[in-house]
């Protein structure tokens, strides 16, 4: 139960109707041990510069009780509030008054009196100091921060900070943190006034406004980078090593229903994770990509469409001293039929005499995909980049493999060359 009273002490005016100018002389009565009792928990008084919370604990027995607090500038008190009534009889019960138009700076007493029938029980002369003027009361908490005991300046410097606190949000599985003010969010100051004038204990709410536009431009962002995008299925080199990605859906932020969450989200001063609206996007249909992965280690060459194999044949590639190099190309030209004419004069290790072959796909550094007449079919495959048949960096294709790739790849179409 709480009541606010309008004191008449230090030239402030009364309110009779909860003010009585003159108390009565109250004397502890009854027997012995009766149930009719009144204490003070710790902390029971909270302070302001013009007001005051009080608090009692008062056993009222069997019977029906009132209350009063007579209070003053000095133990004489002087003053006293109307009779309250308890809600119910009860082993014990906490009672609250609040007390307001009271002097800054200022020491008072006061002592809660309780009677039930004709037994009254004294709670016991207490004091408390009011706090100066323009300092807010104490338990005042403005979106749930404590500024008690500040002035206007320094709780405005704390809920400045407001803006700064994390607001956790989550995509799909991908998690991270953002201050409030990166979206937008800003604290009315106008909330301090209020502070500075409330009563001792009072849960004040700061309005919080949000810019739309901020928001809206800071979601577009956290969806690019928290999002993930629509991938097709396609094989790639990382590394040394050829790979193939298998095709996946995007996730973005669904815009216009996570900035309507997160308004109210902010707006409220809520906290915890908030799970943004998700908009799927769809893998792409297969787009026809058409590629070979020749593999050093194995010496075998794969042919892909969409990311699924369509071919697979031993191949030869370069010498140790003429490897074929790693990495990721495509076929620039084609010829049926060519000749290869050596770059190395007669004489070099490395000179050759003038080579026809049917097919040949140039794809780097006068690297090409061939077939090669004069290997014979066994000789490809593993270990044959070290024997007799080794290339000066082309690949060798088998005759049947090089003529369906001939046909099957198209110019501008992948070539990689990985390890494994």
């Amino acid at each position: 139960m709480v009541l606010l009273c309008t004191v008449g002490v230090a030239g402030v005016g009364s309110a009779a109707a909860v003010t009585t100018d003159v108390c009565p002389m109250f004397s502890a009565s009854g027997e012995s041990g009766a149930a009719l009792t009144v204490g003070y928990p710790v902390g029971s008084v909270s302070v302001g510069s013009s007001s005051a919370e009080l608090g009692a604990l008062i056993g009222s027995g069997a019977g029906p009780a009132t209350y009063v607090v007579e209070y003053g500038s000095s133990v004489d008190y002087g003053f006293c509030t109307a009779a309250l009534p308890l809600q119910a009889a009860s082993a014990e019960q906490q009672v609250q008054v609040t007390l307001t138009g009271l002097t800054p700076q200022t020491t008072y007493h006061f002592s809660v009196v309780a009677t039930s029938g004709s037994d009254t029980a004294l709670g016991g002369d207490q004091a408390f100091t009011t706090l100066p003027a323009g300092e807010i009361a104490q338990g005042v908490t403005v979106n749930g921060v404590a500024v008690g005991g500040m002035d206007a300046a320094a709780a405005l410097g704390v809920l400045r900070q407001l803006p700064a606190a994390p607001v956790r949000l989550a995509l799909g599985d991908r998690r991270w943190s953002v201050a409030r003010s990166r979206l937008g969010a800003t604290i009315d100051a106008g909330g301090i006034l209020a502070a500075v004038q409330a009563l001792p204990g009072q849960a004040l709410a700061a309005a919080t406004s949000v810019d739309r536009h901020q928001l809206a431009t800071y979601l577009a962002v956290a969806s690019r980078r928290y999002g993930q995008a629509v991938r097709p299925e396609v094989v790639r080199l990382i590394g040394r090593h050829a790979v193939v990605d298998r095709p996946r859906s995007g996730i973005r932020i669904a815009t216009l229903r996570a900035q309507v969450a997160l308004t109210a989200y902010l707006r409220q001063g809520r906290s915890g994770l908030l799970r943004l609206a998700v908009r799927r996007a769809q893998a792409p249909q297969p787009r026809q990509q058409r590629a070979v992965v020749v593999r050093l280690g194995a010496q075998t060459l794969t042919a892909y469409l969409d990311g699924k194999p369509v071919l697979r044949t031993p191949v030869t590639t370069g010498r140790a001293a003429l490897p074929t190099p790693l990495g990721s190309f495509y076929i620039h030209s084609r010829y049926s039929p060519y000749v290869f004419t050596s770059p190395w004069p007669k004489g070099s290790a490395y000179w050759y005499p003038p080579t026809p072959v049917t097919w040949a796909m140039y794809f780097y550094d006068n690297d090409f995909l061939h077939d090669d007449p004069g290997e014979p079919a066994g000789a490809f495959g593993a270990g044959s980049e070290n024997g007799p048949y080794a290339s000066h960096g082309c690949i060798h294709v088998p005759h049947d493999a090089m003529a369906f790739l001939y046909q099957w790849l198209p110019l501008g179409a992948t070539v990689i060359v990985a390890q494994s």
